[in-house]
């Protein structure tokens, strides 16, 4: 009897171990974690003021275009690569110089936003 009751409380722990590792595994899935993101919100109007970008000058700016290819879906920036820091800031100067974070590409209108992550 003693010892059956051991076996019982044993699995009972290993099915609460198995189970809370499931839950953390599937939430370090399903979590975007602390980094620098970029989406692009796709609007139904025209903004007052907006940027337009042609596909092609879109290719110069490859996370950005990214986020218009995939409006809503954040895109996670590799932060500590130089050469796409750059990039990522050489966009927002270009956004700033035009006083606008809109930007028209194609007939669609999109809001871009650049965001950190805890």
């Amino acid at each position: 009897m003693k010892q059956n009751i051991n076996l019982k409380t044993i699995a009972g722990i290993f099915v609460f171990l198995a189970v809370f590792l499931l839950a953390i595994f599937f939430s370090m899935i399903y979590l975007s974690g602390p980094g620098l993101y970029v989406y692009a919100e796709q609007l139904s109007e025209e903004p007052d003021n907006f940027m337009e970008l042609g596909r092609s000058e879109l290719e110069n700016y490859p996370y950005i275009q990214k986020a218009v290819s995939s409006p809503g879906t954040e895109i996670k920036v590799p932060y500590k690569d130089v050469e796409v820091m750059k990039n990522i800031d050489e966009f927002g100067e270009l956004l700033q110089s035009n006083e606008t974070y809109f930007l028209k590409v194609g007939d669609d209108y999109y809001n871009i936003h650049v965001e950190w992550a805890d």
